[in-house]
């Protein structure tokens, strides 16, 4: 029984090791030398902790108006098929949009230079729109003779709610940043949003508003009072938890909605 086990442990030994004058093996120089070891304790662990980076505040402040502004829409969006597709001035959603719109369009806005200094206002720049659209002097011209609208801000507010109207408010918005070098420049800091990339996000969500009809009197309105405050809980809200059957066609025509529109834009972009 001895004799065998010399065997199988003759047998079993690997061919790379060689035998000493007195017989026993010997092991590998590359285990002799550490290599194993030096290969486990070279290895470093792989750190799953997330990096922090520091972001510079002003783009936080552009992502943070778009993702609300994301927000807004969809609401307003959901809401406009829910009640027919027609929302007028009491429509907290359409109140919200206006409000981040306007936070949109006023961020990095130029502050007045000196006491004799002009100041940049919204309702200048909404002005130079009518040079490159005929839509844009019609509401233009309405804005101006409103007797109940006495501030600069006032008449931007008016601007923007007949633009929507008019389903041209993403028209406007893409005249206005095609225009970046040579207009928008004289009105916004250098990292405002409307001179960032981010501004085509913003355009692109305007342009999915065009499938909501709105009923607006401006002449009713209070719109050359403060801005308003968002209540960002009606978006902050567990989705999961409010959601129900129900809501599912509702999500479904809006997809279907939206599809088709966008098929429509992109149709007549090619056909011009």
């Amino acid at each position: 029984m001895a004799a065998s086990a010399d065997v199988n442990i003759e047998r079993n030994t690997p061919p790379s090791e060689e035998n000493d004058a007195d017989g026993e093996a010997k092991t590998p120089s590359s285990i002799q030398s550490g290599q194993w070891q030096t290969y486990f304790s070279d290895k470093t662990p792989v750190s799953h902790k997330k990096s922090w980076k520091k972001r510079d505040p002003v783009s936080i402040e552009r992502s943070n108006l778009v993702n609300i502004c994301k927000l807004v829409v969809k609401e307003l969006i959901e809401s406009s098929l829910k009640f027919g597709r027609m929302l007028d001035s009491d429509s907290v959603p359409l109140q919200h949009f206006f409000i981040v719109l306007e936070h949109v369009l006023r961020h990095g806005l130029k502050p007045k230079r000196g006491i004799l200094g002009p100041k940049k206002e919204l309702w200048d720049l909404f002005q130079m729109v009518e040079k490159w659209s005929y839509e844009a002097q019609d509401i233009t011209s309405s804005v101006r003779n409103l007797p109940t609208v006495k501030t600069h801000i006032g008449r931007a507010r008016a601007w923007l709610r007949l633009a929507l109207m008019q389903k041209k408010l993403a028209d406007y918005f893409r005249l206005l940043i095609e225009r970046r070098d040579e207009l928008l420049t004289e009105f916004y800091e250098p990292g405002a949003l409307m001179l960032a990339d981010e501004s085509i996000v913003i355009m692109g969500l305007l342009v999915g508003l065009n499938v909501i009809d709105c009923n607006l009197c401006v002449k009713e309105e209070d719109l050359d009072s403060q801005m308003g405050v968002i209540d960002f809980s009606l978006y902050l809200r567990n989705a999961g938890a409010d959601s129900s059957p129900d809501d599912i066609p509702e999500q479904t025509d809006m997809t279907k909605v939206l599809d088709q529109k966008n098929y429509i834009e992109e149709l007549n972009r090619h056909l011009k």
